[in-house]
């Protein structure tokens, strides 16, 4: 006679609440069809939460096995790559307002306490797409972590939960907001463990946006709710950091922006001529191969580059007829001109690199020598990712294209592209490849 252990087959539920260290409750979470369990002998060590799933027995009298739930898994980044600051281009004003309410209460916290100065514990990070909102917001997580290990001594890990807003929305009554809540709790029992949770939402408007002005209002209705009261739990980012990310920060709730919840709007805005040096000098970097013509010019590889990068903007910051883009027509009868350089962003100048690299790498297996980058390679690539993404909205999309473009929409009347004159534009190494 023998042991044969618990059945390994048999229905799987959920818990909607932990009741003492023995006993579970699971099912509906809103009390419908609802059991109470009893703990199996396997689960009375295990850490269990609400939002777990559990494998029970036929009868449904005990809790056997915790089962892993992949779709939770789904928003979590478990490791974040190393991000100094400096990894970060164009964007002081933006980092130095971050710095300002990460790094100070966590350098200076008997100052704050002899001051009775509440931290934050919410960031939204607003601007056009492609300027690097994502991007800081990693970088937020890395150096935060770094700022308490100096601080504590202690070995203190990130554990940094990227939610996209639209995974979130589901048709089925409560599961929306039923997510919200398995985000939030499980970014508490990780702060208990020793790690730093950062919460951050992608296309938080989605998810987040005014209640009666989305076509999902029924359920944003209860869903913003929900996250204005998990986000009332949160003492500070010593806790848990919240960050939201939008290119519309006007469709998002009041609610969710008052002080208190979300405590720093910060924008993000497109860079300007320095910024725009600084995020191809991350790119550009010094064991990239180059054309022997660049690397001869100059004393170093880096002083070499610096020069190419100098030139690259020029051209690309010029007035000229070839860099317009963009003719806007206001009420006035005034028409303005936007340029490429007035839309660039980190993402367009990733791509113009990564173009420039792919007609080198297409060079040397054409001709079977090594060759490297030409500063003709960035010109081709810079006008081929604008004519590329010229791409217009539909007229009665005006003025919400306007303010994804950064572009005030204020009495502006129509916007139109600007077809450039002719088939070759007088740019320098023009039809070199």
């Amino acid at each position: 006679m023998g042991d044969l252990g618990f059945e390994t087959a048999g229905p799987v539920t959920k818990i909607t609440e932990i009741l003492g260290t023995d006993r579970l409750r699971v099912g509906s979470e809103h009390g419908l069809h609802s059991m109470v369990l009893q703990r199996s002998a396997d689960l009375a060590s295990s850490s269990l939460k609400t939002g777990d799933e559990v494998r029970v027995d036929s009868n449904y009298r005990m809790a056997l096995e915790m089962l892993s739930s992949a779709k939770s898994q789904e928003y979590y980044l478990d490791s974040v790559p190393e991000l100094p600051w400096e990894k970060v281009g164009g964007q002081e004003a933006a980092l130095q307002a971050i710095k300002d309410a990460i790094e100070l209460p966590l350098l200076h916290a008997d100052l704050f306490k002899k001051f009775q100065h509440a931290t934050p514990k919410g960031f939204l990070l607003y601007g056009p797409p492609g300027c690097g909102k994502t991007l800081i917001g990693k970088a937020t997580a890395f150096n935060l972590t770094r700022q308490l290990r100096e601080q504590v001594g202690a070995e203190v890990r990130e554990f940094f939960m990227h939610v996209k807003g639209p995974e979130i929305l589901n048709m089925w009554v409560g599961e929306s907001e039923r997510m919200v809540r398995e985000i939030f709790a499980t970014a508490r029992e990780k702060r208990k463990e020793g790690f730093m949770p950062f919460v951050f939402i992608d296309e938080a408007e989605s998810i987040l946006g005014t209640r009666r002005a989305s076509r999902y209002s029924n359920i944003l209705s209860t869903l913003v709710p929900m996250f204005c009261s998990e986000m009332d739990g949160i003492e500070s980012l010593n806790d848990v950091v919240i960050i939201l990310a939008s290119n519309r920060a006007d469709l998002i709730d009041p609610a969710i922006l008052r002080p208190g919840r979300i405590d720093r709007k910060i924008k993000v805005n497109r860079p300007n001529k320095q910024g725009a040096r600084e995020i191809y000098r991350i790119y550009l970097t010094d064991d990239l191969p180059y054309e022997g013509a660049l690397t001869k010019e100059s004393a170093g590889i880096g002083e070499a580059i610096e020069r190419l990068v100098d030139r690259v903007l020029e051209h690309q910051f010029a007035r000229r007829e070839e860099n317009k883009f963009l003719e806007v027509t206001l009420r006035s009868g005034r028409k303005e001109i936007l340029y490429r350089s007035d839309l660039i962003s980190g993402a367009i100048i990733a791509s113009i690199v990564e173009r420039a690299k792919a007609m080198a790498i297409k060079r040397t297996i054409s001709t079977q020598q090594e060759h490297g980058i030409r500063e003709q390679d960035l010109y081709a690539a810079f006008d081929a990712e604008y004519s590329e993404n010229d791409i217009f909205p539909p007229a009665d999309m005006t003025e919400e294209w306007l303010k994804l473009i950064d572009y005030d929409p204020e009495n502006v009347v129509k916007i139109s592209p600007v077809k450039p004159i002719g088939d070759s534009p007088s740019r320098p190494g023009s039809g070199v490849i």
